[in-house]
């Protein structure tokens, strides 16, 4: 901006008489500003209040499904022995729970040495040899360490450590503490020498542990036994034994994972066996009512999530299925198709009659035509003519083809190819309706045609329908990866069994397969358990034996079997030598790593910690309880049942209560935010006055906000019809206090019947609680649909248009563009009251001047007098 120097021949204030003549203009961009402030403050408490809303649509996502309410607690009779919580999946009830073992961790306590501090060598321990080579093995994992007599404790510690094992140096008792860090027997250690010095040094330091003496001077565990055994008298016997060694224990986990795979296939057929015969069952009481509903129904299972847009229709003692396509006729109409018992292909087109609301289904008929496309993909008018294989005429203009693409390219007139005029050939199949064709009756809809099935069923029945159905579909549909389709006890020998059993004698014969026809060692839950028992076995017997494991993972001729082969009859030979030579610390103690082992109602469990998760109960085993068993009580956590409720209504009153309070908000009748010159009249104190009381009226009766409450409010007060009755809030004590009763702006917020927070309520009984002990299904459903209704509700208003964004009640797309706008406008009446100053500005400057120039005139003349 120019620097303006007025007034001063005049002796006029210039400023103020500009500012004056330019006041209209200023107020006009103050009423911009003043808009623009207020809608900015809307956005923002828009802004807050749908944070809160959107808060609440999350939160009652959850609620819309049976697994919110599923909530258990649960209690233990010896809180001593175990700890258990309960997910919402764990059986109502009480069940038995013996600890048989604890899970321990491998903790080693090495015999007493002489070294005085950290930093003592291994030298001043007594070593004198070189290199000591050492294998920590831990489970399948084998890490190596190197020391030297120059190795200090401390550098013990520190290869230890790194190798994955808890280890200190305590040199007030002078001995090595050295565990695992994790419990369980996989997870436990040994620590041997690679080589002579390996071995020297861990006598040195008082950690080389051989088990306990035996009177013959042998040691109970001597750790290289197991690599000593197979020995042999010359190195080609060796291989051969180690060469054994992998074909039994390749054995061993071959036969344990295929008894492992039979084990659980059994477990899964009860299930499936069961199921099978209720579903069974089901498709026969429909057919009663219904003659041949259960084949449809067999079809329409099968289809699954593609019954939508699919059409079925009967063909003998068959149905037909057609696919929706996204093919059309020559007349626009969707095409479905069937395939036949031969693999083809026949499609029907669907004409819609509109104007009746009726769809009739014709046969096609399919032809192919040569098909010519310009560079536009658009097809060409009128065919070109061809003059030879290579050559296409279209008027006075000539194609050529080109052998790489196929294409046909315009010819210049110097012979070359103008690439971007083209023509395609090809072969367009068309389908359509003969002109005799019949209309084709029978055929309906597969997903209206499976609703009716359903809807014929009671409740009770469907609610078994699903369940059979899901477990039955789930068991055909698993694959074996172990066993062949023909082995015993795979997926399709136990199918197959199943389904023989109950066409020879109804669900009885399925129950009694099941079971053992009488003979408890027969039934499959029995023959799972001593299969997977065997497979335990055989396993540990592969596990006295994994020192090959690594071997047999390789192939026989290869390379790598060859050097790995190699690698293992070092280590036997060394570990052969050192089977006598290797010194041990007679005082040095070790604690083997094991497994925890429970039995939950008869059912034996193992595992490397203290902690299961078994069918929704997390059970944290603590002490051993031998024979004897504690009790677990299981139950539907009524409490936790109500208080998600209460939170559930805690969160909606507090919305729906600042909504009231925004829409009901006093007026703010003229005020309007203020200008920096108004601000500089009054105090912070009366400046945060007068702006609250405009903020607090932005959403005084606005239609947006009363029509989310109007929604919210409507789904509130909805009834759900479970099993024929209708129930709403008020049936289980929950209503609001109405406009006499309730506090200002708390009129639409809900109350429980005798919660002993509620000091409105708190004296009347609880009828809610109540409900939940006797009844806490329908409860549950009830909470479930009228989530459902308000989650539905409230994301209507959330749905994106033109003027709002998506998970947004109010118009942020349109306010955003009116905050623009006042932007720009402000910016123009600004760039007017500039002008419009330096205009006015420019004509004080003209009179200056020429007051300037008459001033100095009068002076010149008054000098000729003086």
């Amino acid at each position: 901006m120019a620097i303006r120097l007025s007034g001063m021949t005049s002796g006029l204030d210039t400023d103020s008489i500009v500012k004056a003549m330019v006041s209209s203009y200023t107020t006009r961009k103050e009423k911009y500003q003043k808009a623009q402030t207020k809608l900015e403050w809307t956005q923002d408490a828009w802004k807050s209040l749908n944070t809160k809303v959107y808060s609440l649509y999350s939160n009652i996502s959850n609620l819309r499904f049976s697994t919110a309410y599923n909530l258990k607690k649960t209690s233990v009779s010896d809180t001593t022995k175990a700890t258990v919580k309960a997910g919402s999946g764990a059986p109502s009830g009480t069940q038995s729970l013996k600890i048989k073992q604890m899970a321990k961790a491998g903790y080693m306590t090495g015999a007493e040495i002489k070294a005085d501090s950290e930093k003592t060598t291994l030298a001043q321990l007594g070593y004198t040899g070189g290199d000591a080579k050492l294998e920590v093995k831990m489970g399948d994992e084998t890490k190596s360490i190197t020391l030297t007599a120059a190795s200090t404790m401390n550098d013990v510690v520190k290869e230890l450590r790194n190798a994955g094992l808890d280890a200190n140096y305590d040199s007030s008792y002078k001995r090595f503490y050295i565990s695992s860090k994790k419990t369980g027997v996989a997870n436990d250690f040994t620590i041997t020498g690679s080589n002579i010095d390996g071995a020297s040094a861990l006598y040195s330091l008082g950690i080389a542990y051989g088990g306990e003496k035996t009177t013959t001077g042998a040691y109970s565990s001597n750790p290289y036994d197991e690599y000593a055994a197979l020995h042999g008298a010359s190195d080609d016997e060796t291989r051969a034994n180690i060469e054994a060694a992998v074909t039994s224990y390749n054995n061993l986990t071959t036969d344990a994972a295929k008894m492992n795979a039979q084990s659980k296939n059994l477990m899964n057929a009860v299930n499936y066996g069961y199921s099978y015969a209720t579903l069974q069952d089901i498709y026969k009481k429909l057919d009663a009512k219904n003659a041949g509903y259960s084949d449809k129904l067999k079809l329409l299972e099968k289809l699954g999530s593609s019954r939508d847009g699919a059409l079925i229709s009967k063909n003998g003692d068959s149905y037909d299925t057609y696919t929706k396509t996204t093919l059309t006729d020559t007349n626009g109409n969707t095409l479905y198709k069937y395939i036949d018992s031969d693999n083809n292909s026949h499609y029907i087109a669907a004409v819609a009659d509109t104007d009746k609301g009726t769809t009739s289904y014709y046969d096609v008929t399919e032809s192919t035509r040569t098909a010519y496309t310009d560079a536009d993909g658009k097809e060409l008018e009128a065919a070109p003519t061809v003059v030879d294989d290579t050559t296409l005429k279209v008027g006075d203009k000539t194609y050529k083809k080109d052998e790489a693409d196929g294409k046909y390219y315009l010819q210049k007139e110097d012979g070359t190819a103008d690439k971007t005029d083209s023509i395609t050939v090809s072969q367009k199949t068309e389908y359509t309706i003969a002109a005799d064709a019949v209309n084709k009756t029978g055929i309906e809809s597969a997903s209206a045609a499976y609703d009716t099935i359903i809807k014929s069923m009671d409740e009770k029945t469907k609610s078994s329908y699903d369940e059979a159905l899901a477990s039955v579909q789930a068991f055909e549909a698993s694959k074996d990866e172990v066993l062949g389709s023909d082995d015993k006890y795979s997926v399709a020998s136990l199918t197959k069994a199943i389904q023989n059993a109950y066409a020879g004698n109804g669900k009885e014969a399925v129950e009694q397969l099941l079971a053992g026809n009488g003979n408890e060692a027969d039934g499959f839950v029995n023959k799972a358990n001593a299969l997977e028992e065997t497979a335990e076995a055989n396993t540990k017997k592969a596990a006295d034996s994994n020192i090959v494991k690594e071997l047999a993972s390789k192939q026989k001729d290869s390379s790598e079997y060859t050097q790995a082969l190699n690698d293992l009859l070092g280590r036997v030979n060394t570990a052969y030598t050192l089977q006598n030579k290797a010194l041990f610390n007679s005082q040095v103690k070790k604690v083997a790593g094991q497994d925890s082992e429970i039995e939950l109602n008869g059912v034996k469990y193992t595992g490397d910690s203290n902690s299961y998760s078994i069918n929704g109960l997390t059970i944290e085993a603590l002490a051993e309880t031998g024979d004897s068993a504690i009790s677990i009580t299981t139950s539907t956590d009524t409490q936790g049942v109500y208080d998600k409720v209460k939170d559930f209504l805690t969160e909606y009153n507090n919305i729906i209560n600042e909504m009231t309070k925004l829409y009901n908000a006093d007026s703010a009748g003229s005020y309007e935010p203020l200008t920096d010159d108004e601000k500089d009249q009054m105090s912070d104190k009366e400046i945060e006055k007068w702006e609250t009381k405009i903020k607090d009226s932005l959403l005084r009766r606005d239609s947006t906000l009363g029509s989310v409450m109007t929604a919210m409010q409507t789904a509130m007060m909805s009834s759900v019809e479970i099993g024929g009755k209708k129930y709403s809030l008020s049936s289980f004590g929950i209503s609001t206090l109405g406009f006499l009763n309730a506090a200002e702006n708390e009129q639409n917020a809900y109350h429980i019947d005798g919660d002993e927070d509620d000091a409105n309520t708190s004296g009347k009984t609880d009828k809610l609680m109540a409900a939940i002990n006797d009844d806490p299904d329908t409860v549950m459903q009830f909470m479930q649909q009228l989530s459902t209704n308000l989650y539905s509700a409230i994301g209507d208003k959330m749905k994106s248009t033109d003027l709002s964004s998506a998970f947004t009640i109010y118009n942020d797309k349109q306010m955003k563009t009116e905050y623009t706008n006042y932007t720009k406008t402000i910016k123009e009446w600004e760039k007017k009251i500039s002008d419009r100053e330096d205009y006015y500005y420019n004509k004080f400057t003209q009179m200056e001047s020429a007051m300037t120039k008459l001033n100095s005139t009068q002076s010149s003349i008054s000098s000729y007098f003086s």
